[in-house]
């Protein structure tokens, strides 16, 4: 078998377009990639998610099980001790299952496929986010050993995906009471895609969005300046240049309530607070352009990690200088 992605015969049912053909160059966005892992059953959660983004976007959800070629890792340490047939027949039984329950709750209304594909997972559905409009993965909590030793799936693909990756907390279920989605900001220069993502979504799924900025001081730092300066007056001065940074029309706001918030603490902290209070919590990663290093950083990790709500993470873009109202409609 060669080294390169084989595709597996599967319960794929409908057609789709490669990167090279007419509709991938006229704007086509794809269908909901969902990732069905080795450790099999995807929770309800991750599922309703799925389904529910699909439905309010009206497009497809399409389900990918990897069969490595190697074992030990995400990208595979060493050769696999079985067969590659018992693989195959293995990953049949669990794509099945999740396409099965996965149409049971679209009932018809959107297109649902399955596929099978050998390759080192995480390269895999970094390819295939190509042709994705968004990635879900189920985050599950590994132990610290295994996290050092093989790294996270979920966060080698949104470092490096062509599409919006969602990580969906394992745990995670939606809540009895409407939840905002929230907006995390760090600067206008990365805000772009964040911003018009977390409206879009709000549009279909009649939610408000909260806008929310961290600040923080190294405690030496604070202790300086605490004669000058107090935390209320910050927060004050940081809410104002959050708002100025932004800058929404306001035809935005009043078709997608919005808030402004600035909370004070550490960023990852903020942000995984945040969480609990919220169906969505938006971010962007690194600038892409760095040639080295990951493009995720500490505070993502560390909310990929954490959060308790599902995580959107976004290629960063700088906002617009002036955005019809309408794009508040659609994900870009």
């Amino acid at each position: 078998m060669k080294d390169t992605h084989a595709t597996v015969p599967s319960t794929r049912t409908t057609g789709r377009t490669g990167p090279h053909d007419s509709t991938a160059s006229c704007g086509w966005t794809g269908p909901i990639l969902v990732g069905v892992g080795p450790e099999g059953r995807l929770s309800d959660g991750t599922l309703e998610f799925a389904v529910t983004t699909a439905l309010q976007l009206e497009i497809g959800v399409e389900l990918l099980h990897v069969v490595p070629r190697l074992i030990g890792g995400p990208a595979g340490t060493s050769e696999v001790g079985i067969g590659f047939e018992q693989l195959v027949s293995q990953g049949q039984v669990l794509l099945d299952e999740a396409v099965r329950r996965v149409r049971d709750r679209v009932s018809g209304a959107q297109p649902v496929s399955g596929r099978l594909v050998r390759g080192a997972v995480i390269d895999t559905l970094v390819e295939q986010s190509a042709f994705a409009q968004m990635v879900v993965l189920e985050h599950r909590d590994l132990p610290r050993w295994e996290r050092w030793g093989s790294g996270s799936v979920t966060a080698g693909v949104a470092a490096r995906a062509h599409a919006p990756v969602v990580s969906v907390p394992a745990t995670w279920r939606p809540g009895d009471h409407p939840r905002p989605i929230t907006v995390a900001v760090e600067d206008a220069e990365r805000a772009g895609a964040e911003i018009w993502t977390a409206l879009g979504l709000a549009a279909v799924n009649d939610a408000r969005v909260v806008v929310l900025r961290a600040t923080y001081l190294p405690p030496a730092i604070e202790e300086m300046m605490r004669h000058e300066v107090s935390h209320e007056q910050m927060l004050v001065s940081a809410r104002a240049e959050l708002a100025h940074d932004v800058n929404l029309p306001d035809e935005i706001c009043e078709r997608v309530p919005c808030t402004f918030a600035v909370r004070w603490g550490r960023p990852a902290d903020v942000l995984v607070a945040a969480s609990e209070r919220s169906s969505l919590l938006v971010v962007a990663r690194r600038d892409p352009a760095l040639p080295f290093g990951s493009h995720l950083g500490p505070v993502l990790r560390q909310v990929l990690r954490e959060a308790t709500c599902p995580v959107l993470v976004v290629e960063p873009s700088p906002l617009p200088g002036e955005v019809p109202v309408a794009a508040a409609a659609g994900v870009h």
